[in-house]
């Protein structure tokens, strides 16, 4: 620095006194004033400072995996749409992705059509099967249960055993959790199931309900159309009755297991005189059924109780004597709708018609079929007893 240079004067007004060190750079001590600016300015940057770091940091966003294969051992089913697996050396429990209830809506076939929808799933995915899941990242329902495309071996995209349920009819679509990647072939499977009237849209546990039953035995003849009450009545009980007889089950009247088996593969009776015109009468003894045929076919299958010990005669008979109300001197009994086919044998209403051979010789009608026979019944009508 120039040494004939004066120095500043140090009483000076400007904002700034100049301090001078030989050899250095000068340096500058704010004044009061000149302080007081420099500290709002800090200030203010500072909170601009803080304002920017708030602001959202544009990211590109990261995209998880959409979908999961898994490899596990199904250890079974469990009956309400679900599947037990080991997976990751793990007991987990799995539900089928857009499988709904299958007895949902059903009323009284609501509990067997679970049990065959479950049958269904574990024929397709026996004990031990090494079947594929497929789910997202994580899809859970509210039980906290894995939720799944479920897939036999070698079964992929929408081939699963999901869409094979809907398909079969055993199963409507829900969306129970997870992702429905294939919704549009769910909906396709159960509009095929509907239309088809399969699985739950059909006949499938019809029998789990005392009307399913009244209608297949009104199938079968052993009902007339309309007798659908919903109730196990005095008439259905006589027409179970007259079914067990045919088909050689104990004559009970109500619907055990056995029972339902074989109504689901029965066919009408066929009569012993085939191909004959007209209307005839044949009573089976052994079964204690009456069947009312015209022109070689079935109408209806009654059931009626014969004489005790094999009084009943046996033989081809016809109808010779028609009373509506008909009175039995050895009995002393009024008979209603007595059609007489040999001396004083007759078909005609009881109060009682067991399931045994219980009367004095007669054809016992129950109440409701007595009309009926009536009915059916007419002067020279052939009578056939076996």
């Amino acid at each position: 620095m120039n040494a004939n240079v004066k120095p500043p004067d140090r009483r000076g007004s400007g904002p700034f006194v100049v301090h001078e060190h030989r050899d250095t750079v000068p340096t500058m001590r704010p004044t009061r004033t000149a302080g007081w600016a420099a500290l709002a300015a800090a200030v203010l940057t500072v909170t601009a400072a803080q304002a920017v770091a708030q602001e959202p940091v544009a990211t590109t966003p990261v995209t998880a995996a959409t979908e999961h294969s898994y490899t596990a051992t199904v250890l079974g089913t469990n009956g309400d749409g679900t599947l037990s697996v080991r997976l990751n050396n793990r007991k987990t429990t799995v539900r089928l992705l857009g499988v709904g209830d299958a007895g949902a809506d059903a009323g009284g076939r609501a509990a067997c059509l679970r049990e065959a929808a479950d049958d269904y799933l574990a024929a397709r995915l026996p004990r031990g099967t090494r079947a594929t899941l497929v789910t997202g990242a994580d899809e859970r329902d509210a039980k906290n249960r894995l939720v799944a495309w479920a897939y036999r071996p070698g079964n992929d995209g929408a081939a699963s055993v999901n869409r094979g349920m809907v398909q079969a009819g055993f199963t409507p679509v829900a969306d129970n959790g997870g992702s429905l990647r294939y919704a549009a072939e769910l909906a396709e499977a159960e509009r095929a199931a509907r239309s088809a009237k399969a699985g739950r849209w059909g006949d499938l546990c019809s029998l789990a309900t005392i009307a399913g039953i009244q209608r297949r035995l009104i199938d079968l003849g052993y009902l007339p159309a309309g007798a659908v009450s919903g109730d196990l009545d005095y008439r259905t009980s006589q027409a179970v009755m007259a079914f067990q007889g045919w088909s050689g089950l104990p004559r009970v009247g109500t619907v055990d297991a056995t029972t339902k088996k074989r109504l689901g593969t029965a066919s009408r009776p066929v009569p012993r005189a085939k191909g004959t015109r007209g209307k005839r009468m044949e009573v089976h003894i052994d079964k204690q059924v009456l069947l009312l045929i015209e022109n070689g076919t079935v109408k209806r299958a009654i059931h009626v109780s014969t004489g005790a010990g094999g009084r009943t005669p046996r033989g081809n008979f016809q109808v010779i004597r028609r009373e509506r109300y008909s009175w039995s001197r050895p009995f002393s009994v009024t008979l209603p709708f007595a059609q007489y086919f040999y001396a004083g044998f007759a078909f005609h209403e009881y109060p009682s018609v067991p399931g045994y051979a219980a009367s004095h010789g007669c054809v016992r009608l129950p109440s409701p079929e007595a009309p009926v026979v009536w009915e059916f019944g007419d002067f020279g009508v052939p009578v056939s007893i076996a």
